[in-house]
């Protein structure tokens, strides 16, 4: 009898024993062969990161477990390679979900057979939700993530359309200052000048044919961007044509992974894709006389300090609706529009660029009657910058209509 009782207490210890070890990780595995940090750039620790249906490059996932059951999940943006070399100092991407440098997914694990974990849940947070699916294994992450934002962004707004006679064109135009520009505008023999603040003075030059065959500012502008979509995951999507067709545009959409954007407030924070975009930008040619980058550089320079977080921490730009749903999109004289005042404060004190400026305004036969007035105008510029009250600068939406 005593014997059966033995083997009777063996079999439910070895029960309890392989119950145990079930409940706490798969046979033979560690969570320390799992546990650490798999940026997308490395080849030891493989990240396959997809953000909806887009594989995700530039982005960091540290993962640690301490007891193969539960885990905690941190998505980042990694560093910048290509701008941390040309800026000697650490530049980190934004971070997966747009609006948050980091995320951090408190996960439940299930064993995979002897060689990893499986995981699967939604987070919700920051207005947002997020439902994620991935596998780890000893080496290799792999994680995809849906992210759904509400906002009233939402959708596709068409560039408003080009009207000469309208109040609202596809430029949105607001600066005052305390010290306008005091310009006569026509070579007239005895003419006074008159007082104009910037904006006007914008707004008089964008309706002015200056760029081509005679197209205005609001008309070369309608022939490069055709509609912007906000979509419900953060990515944002333009219909453009290029530059070389202005005459007859060729749309085309940017790829959904170029830029992605929040809401916070009243402004949208834009987060871009750096390494796609440099591509982008390194791949268009253009036979157009512009600007020398050596010549810019020395200015630019000590701005990048400021200019810098904004890559991490996102774009801010400010934005309205007004009665009739029509929607603003601009910087204004803060964040991002303060930096933009400084650079042009500072370009039209460069001897060297001002002449070029000129050189690029007089080539057009259209401007030539305005010369004498731009040499008044730039030499006025640094003062009616510097008295800057208020400044809206940016681009006016319509909503689409879906037919």
């Amino acid at each position: 009898m005593k014997k059966n009782w033995f083997y009777l207490f063996a079999l439910i210890c070895s029960v309890a024993l392989f119950t145990a070890c079930s409940d706490d990780e798969p046979a033979n595995l560690s969570v320390d062969t799992v546990n650490g940090t798999y940026p997308s750039t490395d080849g030891t620790n493989v990240l396959q990161l997809t953000y909806g249906d887009a594989a995700m490059s530039g982005k960091s996932v540290t993962f640690n477990s301490a007891d193969g059951q539960t885990a905690t999940i941190t998505l980042s943006g990694a560093e910048n390679a290509l701008l941390s070399g040309l800026l000697s100092q650490s530049i980190k991407n934004p971070g997966v979900v747009p609006g948050e440098a980091s995320t951090t997914l408190n996960v439940t694990l299930v064993p995979e057979g002897t060689t990893g974990y499986t995981f699967a849940g939604t987070d919700e947070s920051n207005g947002r939700t997020l439902v994620y699916t991935g596998a780890i294994e000893a080496g290799k992450l792999t994680l995809d993530v849906d992210v759904t934002f509400a906002n009233d962004l939402i959708g596709t707004w068409n560039l408003c359309p080009y009207d000469p006679y309208g109040t609202v064109n596809p430029l949105h135009i607001a600066w005052t200052s305390s010290t306008p520009f005091s310009v006569v505008l026509f070579p007239i023999p005895g003419a006074e000048p008159i007082e104009l603040q910037p904006g006007a003075l914008l707004t008089l030059a964008s309706a002015i044919g200056l760029i081509g065959d005679g197209m205005t500012l609001h008309e070369a502008m309608a022939a490069l961007l055709q509609s912007v979509t906000f979509n419900a995951d953060g990515s944002i999507v333009a219909s453009y044509s290029d530059a070389a067709n202005l005459a007859s545009p060729q749309w085309q959409n940017s790829p959904a992974d170029m830029v992605q954007y929040c809401v916070k407030g009243d402004q949208i924070y834009a987060y871009l894709n750096i390494d796609a975009i440099i591509a982008s930008v390194a791949g268009a040619s253009s036979n157009t006389k512009a600007l020398d980058i050596a010549d810019l550089l020395p200015i630019i320079t000590p701005y990048i300090p400021q200019l810098v977080p904004m890559l991490s921490n996102g774009i801010p730009l400010s934005y309205s609706v007004n009665e009739e749903g029509g929607l603003s999109v601009y910087l204004d004289e803060s964040g991002l529009g303060q930096v933009v005042l400084a650079l042009l404060s500072e370009l039209v004190q460069n001897e060297k660029i001002v002449n070029t400026i000129k050189e690029l305004a007089t080539s057009n036969p259209d401007f030539a009657m305005f010369a004498g007035a731009m040499d008044s105008i730039l030499a006025q510029m640094p003062d009616v910058i510097a008295g800057t009250t208020e400044l809206e600068l940016g681009l006016n939406f319509t909503p689409s209509v879906a037919e």
